[in-house]
């Protein structure tokens, strides 16, 4: 058994460090919820490998998709699913380059609209929220590979170092400056990072106005692109669509799982979340539309959400 488990580790079993026994009951439900969450997202993916649902679908519509993946941050935290290594970033952009897969936000923009074809299952790489991990960790690796990534930041974090539930510092202006100086586009993720589909429509569109101002005065030009933060069907509806147009913003990403494809409104384009502690065939898969099938399990969380509501509101 010990035998088996170190041939996982690292994809189920994670390194974890000496704890308490204080701290010990919390950390083995942490790891439970890791491991069970592990397991679902392997079972998608190799299941939509093993089945040949992966491969029907590139034969069938080969040069017709492009998946956007979504990163937060970067470094060595066990168990942490949106903190991936650098060593696993490397290789996974590697790969991609290598491939000849990697696009541009202009590319993805002129592919939705058919003007421009693009390679098969190719990738553009965006990275969510403002941490400093982007500039120290992840930045080497994207210039290393001439990777052109979109970095969507709350502008009203950038500079306000290290907040009362963030993991890690956020970036000064003149760290994200430097980010873009380096050839990464920078786009909005709302002033604050809230979930613009909780808000009233004004506050909504006051959280979009407010950083795309702010991204424009310290950056010299405001950001053309959008990411809802969370994502979730619970993030976003037609109504904050609608206003993120009205505002200036020329595209718009959600945190649903699926591929772009021409014809796509540029209002409303899924994303592919990348998590720590999986292996690179299980990414590579994910960049093919393994886990697309992931937004079933978003779109089954939000109708339980509204159900929840539905149920808790007086009558």
């Amino acid at each position: 058994m010990r035998r088996r488990r170190d041939r996982y580790a690292g994809f189920l079993y994670p390194a974890r460090p000496a704890q308490s026994l204080a701290k010990r009951g919390d950390a083995d439900l942490d790891r439970r919820r890791w491991i069970a969450k592990k397991v679902a997202r392997a079972a998608l993916a190799f299941g939509a490998w093993g089945t040949g649902a992966v491969a029907l679908r590139a034969r069938l519509g080969a040069g017709a998709r492009v998946r956007a993946l979504t990163y937060h941050r970067f470094g060595d935290l066990p168990r942490d699913p949106w903190c991936v290594p650098q060593r696993d970033f490397d290789a996974q952009m590697r790969s991609l380059a290598r491939a000849g897969r990697l696009v541009s936000l202009d590319d993805v923009l002129a592919f939705a609209a058919g003007r421009r074809a693009l390679a098969p299952d190719a990738v553009l790489v965006t990275i969510d929220d403002g941490y400093r991990s982007v500039l120290d960790v992840a930045l080497p690796v994207l210039r290393e590979h001439g990777v052109p990534a979109v970095f969507f930041v709350s502008a009203g974090c950038i500079g306000s170092g290290v907040g009362p539930d963030a993991p890690e510092p956020f970036l000064a202006w003149d760290e994200l400056a430097r980010v873009r100086d380096a050839g990464v586009e920078i786009g909005s993720h709302a002033f604050d990072h809230v979930s613009l589909g909780r808000l009233s429509l004004g506050d909504a569109r006051a959280q979009a106005e407010r950083s795309r101002a702010l991204l424009a005065e310290r950056l010299g030009a405001p950001p053309r692109a959008f990411a809802y933060p969370f994502g979730t069907r619970a993030d976003f509806n037609e109504a904050t669509e609608r206003m993120l147009t009205e505002v200036g913003y020329e595209v718009v990403f959600n945190a649903l799982h699926g591929a772009i494809r021409p014809g796509a409104a540029a209002g409303s384009l899924p994303r592919v979340k990348v998590e720590a502690g999986e292996s690179l065939r299980m990414f590579e898969l994910s960049c093919r539309g393994a886990m697309d099938g992931w937004r079933v399990v978003d779109e089954l969380l939000w109708r339980m959400q509204q159900v929840r509501a539905e149920t808790r509101a007086p009558s």
